[in-house]
This record gives C-alpha cells, structure tokens and sequence, in this order.
C-alpha cells in the first residue's frame, strides 16, 4: 500500500507542478509579473497574519528564482540535446550526459514545487492549510483552462 501511494503522490506531484510549469516556460516578463501578482493576492485572501504572509510571499520569490535558474539550465541543455541528437555520428556519451542534465532538472523543478508547497503550509494551520490548498486547486484549473482556449486558437 505504501508504494502505492507513494507513486501517486510523486505521479500527482508530476503533473501539478508541470501544469505550473509548462505555461511558465514560454512566458513573457509581463505574464511572470501576473502570475506573481495572482499568487500574492490568493495569500492576501487567506488573511494570514502578516508575518505569515511576509514569509509565504519572501518563498514564492526564493522559489521563483530557483525555478528561473533550473529553467534556464534546462532550456540549454535541450537545445544542446536537440543538436546532438542530429549529428552523425552520435556521441553517445554527451547524449547520456545531456538527458541526465534535463531529467535531473526535472527532479530538481518538482523538488522546488514540493519543497514551497511544503514551506508554505508548515507556515499555517490546517483550516489555512485547507483554504490555500482549494485556492491552489482552483489557480490551476483556471491555468489549465486557458493553455487550453490557447491551443484551441492556434
């Protein structure tokens, strides 16, 4: 049973923080700036006390510049693979090197959602733990719902 819950938390886990990230990769200086204006507003609506909502927002900022690094990393080291992948012969050792980069990335971008997340509730007590939870769910069903009209309209 353990196992089998561990693999969905880290299964569920995936796909949340790839939900967040996916559409934070391709945006712009303007969308980042919202989404953290959003993020800042939800803790406001929590009406934390105002050191807890310091530090929750002084997280969101650490985090954001974590997740920036580990992108950015990750951004080279595909482009670096998309390269390598097309050259004849391959160097399968670099190839090795670079897909450990981007899935270790990966690892590292999710562990950076969790470890927030994580930070963010040890702040609160379960009745906040419960209303950032459900103000999160519904963030990202929002989010979700417009990559998809987005799509759509391509």
């Amino acid at each position: 049973m353990s196992r089998k819950f561990n693999f969905k938390l880290v299964a569920l886990c995936a796909i949340l923080s790839a939900m967040l990230v996916v559409p934070a990769l391709g945006q712009g200086k303007n969308e980042g700036r919202e989404f953290k204006a959003r993020k800042a507003q939800m803790i406001k609506q929590l009406k934390l006390s105002p050191d807890k909502e310091k530090a929750a927002l002084a997280m969101e900022e650490k985090y954001s510049k974590e997740r920036q690094e580990i992108i950015a990393g990750m951004k080279k080291a595909n482009t670096d693979l998309a390269a390598a992948v097309k050259v004849t012969p391959q160097d399968e050792s670099k190839i090795k090197g670079l897909v450990t980069a981007i899935t270790s990335g990966q690892d590292k971008l999710f562990a950076s959602f969790k470890n927030q997340r994580d930070e963010e509730l040890a702040l609160m007590t379960p009745g906040e733990q419960g209303n950032y939870l459900l103000a999160m769910g519904n963030w990202r069903q929002e989010m979700m719902k417009k990559v998809k009209e987005s799509g759509k309209k391509k």
